[in-house]
């Protein structure tokens, strides 16, 4: 601190000057032209006019000229996932399109790993480039059996690592109807003052208001500006999103182009992950921050929707999301003209190392454990009045009757060990002549697999367990294409130009095979989640989100 006061009152030198460009404040939403940054000791010593900041340099400070260029606070992500990456290759990538704080939602791979191998996750983001949070994960799922096993006392003492900044988010109609194990990890997140996200896909503003009567503080799923309106008009931080599960930016656009004189100051953006090929190119929350420029609202409103407002929610913004004196010296160089891609990306006022690559210990990647399965699990069932999930969109669902007839078999069975299976019906995913199969459903312990033939669904679920995880595609007795993902049977090993290439595969495969859909295994993936609506499926039936009812698959069962 005496360091950074005396570099602030010119009576020391700065470790680095940036100087000849102008800066993006988000503190006043203003750009400063011909004003600079010092830095000292890692963080940021003074702000202000280049003449002052230069006067700050000294024999061995280092000087980098902006070039007409702007100089702002590094992006901070928000509200995230690991999508079929190693750690550390999504954190390099992070890094280079300037996001320098990533959060990371821990849902998928807690029901897997459990509260050891959360923590295997968070030591490792001591070792990655960037900085590295997670949110530990509200625990609810659609599978009864496996919520009797989980408790709330094992996953407490997470809250309390220092990569942990809240509770990941809470699946708000399973909290509303009563659920004590994640009012309890509420209670204790709360108790420590760290943030609660929800997930209020489809609640009405009474829902909202009870969410937010829980602790919530936060919630991305406003769809539309009508909807984001109503979230922040119930004192809830908005997160507009657009990434690999939805894109909503364009819809929320009216929030400001609509309401003149509106306070937008708890509206930030997210992207809610980013699949491989996207994130390798090069758009993840950067390309957030490019589209709603593009859609009129100003650069230093955007930057800071996705650096100050987020770093305020989580806690951090006495260090982080703005370049401020005292603040960390996470900052990025980009074009004064023609988007948001970094020439210059520094955190901790240095240039970020690469970050060691992933490992992991070997039972967690050894998660994927089928035995060879019965006939009736593979093939449809007799003429008659059957239960089934209709896709109306990407990744919401209906509930419709079919008559076994041309429906695809949609199975989910263990993976753990268990020796649970159960056979739905699915319309709407547009596969013909073959099958697929992955162990990433979200929340699920379990392999699902879909397809009009059993030999060929048979054969994708031995190939799955083979590659102890991942994703296949089969027809006619063939393999077509796959993915392995070993790592709890959700990421993969491989470099990320070899994910890249073989994720496009296996969603190029099922496009073959007649599925339109724009992301087939992400569609594949949500049917096993509370998060998103109506009907889903796990290893012991079918679950109705609306009113939580439990299903088999005769039609009249449950109605």
């Amino acid at each position: 601190m005496r360091r950074l006061a005396a570099v602030a009152q010119g009576t020391a030198p700065a470790d680095l000057v940036l100087t000849g460009g102008a800066l993006v404040n988000v503190f006043t939403e203003e750009i400063q032209t011909g004003w600079g940054v010092a830095v000292a000791g890692g963080r940021v010593a003074f702000v202000g006019p280049d003449a002052e900041v230069a006067a700050r340099a000294g024999e061995g400070s280092e000087r980098i000229d902006l070039a007409g260029d702007l100089v702002a606070p590094g992006l901070i992500e928000g509200h995230t996932h690991l999508t079929r990456v190693r750690v550390s290759d999504m954190m390099d990538r992070q890094v280079a399109c300037g996001v320098t704080t990533t959060i990371v939602e821990s849902q998928e791979l807690s029901f897997i790993v459990g509260p050891e191998g959360a923590r295997v996750f968070l030591d490792e983001a001591e070792r990655v480039a960037g900085r590295l949070f997670y949110t530990v994960s509200g625990l609810i799922c659609i599978d009864p059996e496996l919520d009797a096993r989980l408790r709330a006392e094992d996953w407490v003492p997470l809250l309390d690592h220092p990569r942990v900044v809240g509770l990941g988010e809470i699946y708000w109609a399973d909290l509303l109807r009563g659920h004590p194990r994640t009012e309890a990890l509420i209670e204790a997140a709360l108790r420590r003052g760290l943030a609660v996200e929800g997930h209020g896909a489809g609640a009405r503003v009474a829902s909202l208001h009870a969410l937010a009567a829980f602790g919530v503080g936060s919630d991305h799923e406003g769809t539309n500006a009508d909807e984001t309106l109503a979230r922040l008009r119930a004192g809830l931080i908005a997160f507009a999103r657009h990434g690999a599960t939805r894109q909503d930016v364009e819809a929320i656009a009216a929030l400001w182009r609509d309401h003149r004189g509106l306070d937008l100051s708890r509206l930030g953006l997210v992207s809610d992950g980013v699949e491989p090929d996207v994130l390798d190119r090069g758009e993840t929350l950067n390309a957030v921050v490019e589209r709603v420029v593009q859609l009129g609202l100003p650069l230093p409103r955007a930057v800071r929707m996705a650096s100050r407002t987020v770093a305020e929610h989580f806690g951090l913004g006495r260090w982080l999301g703005g370049l401020s004196p005292g603040m960390l010296a996470d900052l990025v160089v980009v074009p004064r003209e023609g988007g948001f891609r970094p020439r210059l990306v520094l955190v901790g006022g240095r240039r970020p190392e690469p970050s060691r690559p992933s490992t992991y210990p070997d039972w967690m990647l050894d998660t994927v454990c089928v035995p060879d399965l019965p006939a009736e699990l593979l093939t449809r069932p007799p003429a008659g009045r059957w239960r089934a999930i209709q896709f109306r969109g990407p990744l919401v669902t209906v509930e419709v009757e079919s008559d076994g007839r041309s429906d695809l078999v949609c199975t989910v069975v263990d993976r753990d060990g268990g020796s649970r299976g159960f056979r739905g019906l699915l319309r709407g995913f547009g596969l013909r002549d073959g099958a697929a199969a992955i162990s990433s459903g979200w929340e699920c312990p379990g392999v699902l697999m879909v397809g009009d033939r059993p030999q060929d669904m048979a054969i994708a679920v031995r190939r799955l367990r083979d590659l102890r995880g991942g994703a296949v595609v089969t027809s006619r007795g063939r393999v077509l294409a796959e993915y392995a993902a070993p790592v709890a049977g959700l990421y993969s090993t491989e470099p990320m130009a070899t994910v890249v290439e073989r994720v496009t595969g296996v969603n190029r495969a099922l496009r073959e095979l007649g599925c339109d859909l724009p992301n087939p295994i992400l569609s594949l993936e949500v049917l096993t989640t509370g998060a998103i609506p109506f009907l889903r499926i796990w290893a012991g039936g079918y679950r109705r989100l609306r009113d939580g009812a439990l299903l088999g698959l005769a039609w009249e069962e449950g109605r």
